[in-house]
């Protein structure tokens, strides 16, 4: 994912992470002819290369704001992407503007960000190498599982996925991915996907349990709107994993995020007209 692709997935930064692809409303059976297993199959699959090639063609660039917790606290921050990197802004915490020395210091830190060429190389690159691990997570979605129609409304189709028995993982992430089960709701028309969610059905251990394991129970979920013609961004995320890692030390996966006010943003605009849009965002 180049850095005006970021979703925007700015989250896929572990193996629960990459799992970040997803969840669901729910949606009701109605006349429409169900799909048989061979016709769901051939849905998931074209709106998972839907997705990847969305996610390498899509030029567009947004300024967004998320909600999330961290460390106990509620954060408020407003992100704005430029061709050049992402940048983002602490707006508040725990629902309190910040303080004019707090902003000064947003300020600072992120003239100190734009500044610096190593920093914002290292940080597209990171964009990129997640970019290329969520496609290539992706694209392992229409062979590990099998699918089945559970329900419709409108456009939205809801497929539960299974994991396929002739599927054989080989590495972590697709060891996690084989023990699966869940749903993913699909709009029919675009061949995009909604939402999907997902729950761990057994325990997972990688290499045998030496270097860990995450628990059975574990959850993930993920929802996208549709917020201009072929662009899907993500709208919410929760993530809820726990398990160990090497050394006995304990996994405690909690995210929750929400992502909203998605605007557009000029192409060409600099990593400064995007500094300055944010400042300009937090005194107003």
């Amino acid at each position: 994912m180049s850095a005006h692709t970021v979703r925007r997935r700015t989250g896929v930064v572990s193996t629960s992470a990459l799992l970040l692809v997803a969840v669901l409303a729910s949606v009701r059976q109605t006349g429409s002819a169900v799909l048989n297993a061979q016709a769901a199959s051939q849905l998931a699959s074209e709106v998972i290369q839907n997705e990847i090639k969305a996610e390498i063609d899509n030029k567009n660039l947004w300024s967004y704001r998320e909600a999330t917790k961290h460390q106990g606290k509620e954060l408020l921050l407003e992100y704005c992407q430029t061709e050049h990197g992402t940048i983002h802004r602490l707006l508040a915490v725990d629902g309190q503007p910040l303080s004019g020395e707090q902003r000064q210091a947003e300020d600072q830190r992120i003239q100190k960000l734009i500044h610096s060429p190593d920093a914002l190389q290292a940080s597209q690159n990171k964009e990129s190498s997640d970019a290329r691990e969520e496609r290539r997570f992706l694209k392992l979605f229409p062979d590990a599982f099998l699918y089945q129609e559970e329900g419709r409304h409108g456009e939205l189709v809801k497929l539960r996925f299974t994991p396929n028995p002739n599927f054989h993982p080989s590495g972590s992430e697709q060891h996690v991915l084989h023990a699966l089960t869940g749903t993913m709701v699909v709009d029919v028309n675009q061949k995009r996907l909604a939402s999907i969610d997902g729950r761990l059905m057994t325990e997972v251990k990688f290499w045998g349990g030496l270097l860990g394991h995450l628990d059975q129970g574990g959850t993930f979920s993920v929802v996208l709107e549709n917020v201009s013609p072929g662009d899907w961004e993500l709208k919410s995320l929760k993530v809820e994993m726990d398990g160990k890692a090497l050394f006995f030390k304990t996994i405690a996966v909690r995210e929750q995020q929400t992502y909203f006010d998605y605007l557009p943003v000029p192409p060409g605009t600099t990593l400064e007209q995007a500094a300055e849009r944010l400042r300009k965002d937090a005194n107003g």
